[in-house]
């Protein structure tokens, strides 16, 4: 591991010493260890890593941020001794994945409001979403939402995440979870200093859906009407042959 990281911030020197002429109008210089990520049967999770150079001092803030995504939240009652599914509540316009990373608290580099503007701070998140049908009692909600998803390590905090070497360099490792939404994720790199964002790049990373299911993805999506037709012969045929199976098993 000690090895990769020589690699990565000698590749990193590079960068900086090829691009100099550029630095002067682009501060920033953002790479990251892959742009496409492929989701298989088999999938149980997939480190990112974000690397760069600065052309000046400041602290980095990594964000990565997935499509926004649909969730159903269910609360609990108690009648007795027996727990009981009591509302049901669906949570749409908030991220599926959401991370964070960054040199020092968030909090301690930019103003609350930069923060909310910028995606940054994940309890505004939670309050901008919507909540359907909208309980009487939606800021409950919001904190159970940001609550589970905070948990479930489906939203990441990481103050200490960047690394910052000689003031120039910098890493960053982010975690994706084995259940990884699929679509076209945004990865956002800031240079702050002084409490403002002095440079910021983005980038696109794609999570994608390989293999056998995703044939069967998109044969229902583009062919729907042929997809049920075979899908119900396959199950008339699964069905009669057990059947038949049944029948000889009892003769």
């Amino acid at each position: 591991m000690r090895l990769v990281n020589l690699c990565l911030m000698g590749l990193a020197a590079l960068m900086t010493a090829w691009v100099t002429p550029v630095l002067a109008a682009e501060p920033l210089v953002v790479g990251t260890s892959n742009d496409l990520v492929k989701v298989t049967s088999h999938f149980t999770g997939r480190e990112l890593l974000v690397y760069g150079a600065l052309s000046q001092p400041g602290q980095v803030i990594v964000l990565l941020r997935s499509p926004a995504a649909t969730e159903a939240m269910l609360r609990k009652t108690r009648t007795g001794p027996i727990w009981l599914t009591g509302a049901k509540v669906t949570v749409t316009g908030a991220p599926g994945i959401w991370e964070m990373l960054s040199s020092a608290p968030a909090d301690q580099l930019l103003p609350l409001a930069t923060r909310q503007l910028l995606g940054l701070d994940p309890d505004y998140l939670s309050r901008q979403a919507s909540y359907r049908p909208e309980p009487a009692d939606v800021a409950a909600w919001q904190q159970a939402f940001l609550k589970n998803k905070l948990r479930r390590r489906d939203y990441v905090v990481q103050s200490q995440g960047v690394h910052i070497e000689g003031g120039q360099l910098f890493s960053a490792r982010m975690a994706l979870p084995a259940s990884l939404p699929l679509g076209r994720y945004t990865l956002d790199t800031f240079l702050v200093r002084h409490g403002q964002v002095v440079a910021r790049q983005k980038q696109h990373i794609e999570v994608q859906q390989t293999g056998f299911q995703a044939w069967i993805a998109r044969f229902a999506s583009q062919d729907g009407w042929l997809y049920g037709i075979v899908l119900t012969l396959t199950l008339a045929a699964m069905g009669l042959g057990l059947g038949i199976l049944m029948q000889r098993r009892l003769n």
